[in-house]
């Protein structure tokens, strides 16, 4: 009797956890797509636990003068603050451009805060990858920019806001890769 109880309660506890985690994995996927004057990307990102992204994307732009492509997968822990969206992590990055190819792994996040005009957050987010986590023909690299998002419907906002983001090649000063506004829309399923 006390066997068939235990099983009973772990198998509860099972099917709670998985239908738990399946519920968020059901709405968690959220697809981007952003421009600017010389620039687009696309962006997903999947809840994988409770409070991690993983995430994968593209932008290919012409700021420079030359073309560059850069791919990216990311790592992100997103704890649940009020008041604030707060994601930090890794972010492997990947750059194909006329000045050299190479990737490295760069840490940062981002943080928006709600403001007083309703739907409306405002926030920035940062990536710096050193020397030492680097390979092929890049030094170093950053990129950093400010948004304001405006909450279109559950999980669907546009944004618009700056981009910058530079990078330091062997051999060379660096190169501004792209910078300038951006204008975007983030769709959440």
């Amino acid at each position: 009797m006390i066997k068939r109880s235990r099983f009973k309660l772990w198998g509860s506890a099972l099917a709670t956890a998985t239908f738990v985690f399946a519920s968020q994995q059901a709405m968690a996927l959220s697809v981007s797509a952003n421009g600017g004057d010389d620039s687009f990307g696309v962006e997903a990102s999947q809840t994988i636990f409770p409070s991690v992204r993983a995430g994968v994307g593209y932008l290919t732009t012409d700021d420079s003068g030359h073309n560059a492509k850069a791919y990216s997968g990311s790592l992100m822990f997103s704890p649940w603050l009020p008041g604030i969206d707060l994601a930090v992590g890794a972010r492997y990055q990947y750059q194909d451009t006329h000045y050299g190819d190479g990737g490295g792994v760069g840490l940062g996040g981002s943080a928006f805060v709600d403001t007083p005009i309703p739907l409306t957050s405002i926030g920035a987010y940062g990536f710096y990858t050193p020397d030492g986590l680097t390979h092929g023909d890049i030094d170093k690299s950053y990129e950093y920019g400010a948004q304001a998002r405006v909450n279109i419907i559950s999980q669907t906002y546009v944004y618009g806001g700056y981009r910058y983001m530079r990078t330091d090649f062997d051999n060379d000063d660096g190169h501004t890769l792209d910078s300038g506004p951006v204008l975007g829309v983030s769709v959440g399923f």
